[in-house]
Order: C-alpha cells, then sequence, then structure tokens
C-alpha cells in the first residue's frame, strides 16, 4: 500500500501564516521621555508642541491626546525623575544625597534637564516655577531634619533653634546642601572631568554636619 500526501482542509490552506505578536508601542512614555530631551537641550521656551511632536512623527494634537497641555507635560517631565527616585526617611537621606550625586553623572540628560529647568523657572511666569518652589521646600524640610538627626543629640536643640532672621542653623546647612549639589550640576555640565558630583557632595555634608556638631549645647 502507498502511501498517500495528507489531505489538508480549506481552511488550512486559507490560513495566514502566523506573525509574531506585534509589541504595543507605550506612546505617552514615548511623548515623556523625547519631551524631557527637547527641554534639556532647548529650554522649555525654545521647545513648541509641534517641535516635540515633529520629532515622534505625530501630529500636535497626538501629544495634547496624553498631556492636557504644554504645561501638563512639563510638570509630568519634572516628576517622571522623583517617581524613579525615592528618598529615605531620616539621616538616610544624607547618603541617597551622595547616591543621587553619583547616580547623576550617569545620566547626564536628567541632569541637564534639572540644571537648565531649574534656572529657566526663576524666569516670570515660569510654569515649572511653583513645582521647583515646592520641592525647594520640601527639600530643605527633608535635609535639615536628616543633619539634625546625623549631628550628636546633644547638639540637636542648639542646631534647631531658629536665628534671629527665623533661620536655624540646621535649616541654613540644608540649604547650603542644595546649592551646592545643584552649582555642581552646572560646573559637571560645562566640565565633567573637572568635577566629582559625588565627592564633593559628600564633603560638602560632611563639613554641615560637623560645624553644627560644634555648636554650644
Amino acid at each position: 500500500m502507498s502511501e498517500t500526501t495528507p489531505t489538508r482542509t480549506r481552511s488550512e490552506e486559507g490560513r495566514p501564516p502566523e506573525r509574531a505578536p506585534r509589541r504595543r508601542v507605550n506612546r505617552r512614555e514615548q511623548i515623556l521621555r523625547t519631551a524631557a530631551d527637547a527641554f534639556a537641550s532647548q529650554g522649555f521656551n525654545n521647545t513648541s508642541l509641534a517641535d516635540i511632536a515633529a520629532m515622534l512623527d505625530i501630529t500636535p494634537a497626538g501629544v495634547l491626546h496624553h498631556f492636557g497641555s504644554k504645561t501638563d507635560l512639563l510638570t509630568a517631565v519634572l516628576e517622571l525623575r522623583d517617581t524613579n527616585d525615592p528618598a529615605p526617611e531620616g539621616s538616610g537621606m544624607l547618603d541617597h544625597l551622595v547616591a543621587t550625586a553619583r547616580r547623576n553623572a550617569d545620566r547626564p540628560g536628567t541632569t541637564q534637564l534639572y540644571a537648565v529647568l531649574s534656572a529657566e523657572s526663576a524666569t516670570a511666569e515660569h510654569p515649572a516655577q511653583e513645582w521647583f518652589r515646592k520641592r525647594y521646600t520640601v527639600l530643605r524640610q527633608e535635609v535639615e531634619e536628616a543633619v539634625l538627626d546625623r549631628i550628636g543629640p546633644e547638639h540637636r536643640e542648639a542646631a534647631g533653634t531658629p536665628g534671629p532672621h527665623g533661620h536655624s542653623p540646621a535649616r541654613s546647612a540644608a540649604t547650603a546642601v542644595l546649592a551646592a549639589m545643584d552649582g555642581l550640576q552646572v560646573q559637571w555640565l560645562l566640565d565633567p572631568e573637572a568635577v566629582d558630583m559625588a565627592a564633593v557632595t559628600e564633603l560638602v555634608i560632611d563639613a554641615v554636619v560637623a560645624g553644627l556638631s560644634r555648636s554650644e549645647p
């Protein structure tokens, strides 16, 4: 008995070849990343929704479908960094700042974005101004608490007591640490080989903690 070729049904003959499943594109994330790069390189005011849309080969309406306005897009870009980089409580915040400075050296785009937008937000009626004002308010409080937690208990009362201008030494120390970190970012962006952001951040933190630890009980 000879072998015969198996009979194929019509449905099998007409079935198209299987295709690999298409990976779904997260358009919102694409817009967010593209906007972050554009704001970092050009600034917020010099970047239009049309610019961002053109980079993605979509229409400005396509951008607005995911973000109601250019300002909403800016806010989402700014919040992206904090979402990916939560801070611990207590004195661990100081170690977190050093680790953040170290990570910033590995993500120049994010560092440039923050440096450009924070400076730009100081201009009148900039849409990111309120966001940065609130951010610094929260950071000063967190770093102040971290500094007070790090110094010896015998010095905490003196370091936490407001002076003639209403600011405690610990609050001034927190302000100095944040100012140093932001200034380091600019210097590093201009000349990366000349600045070690993590080492300098740690040096500044150690200096302010040592200074407060010498305050009179």
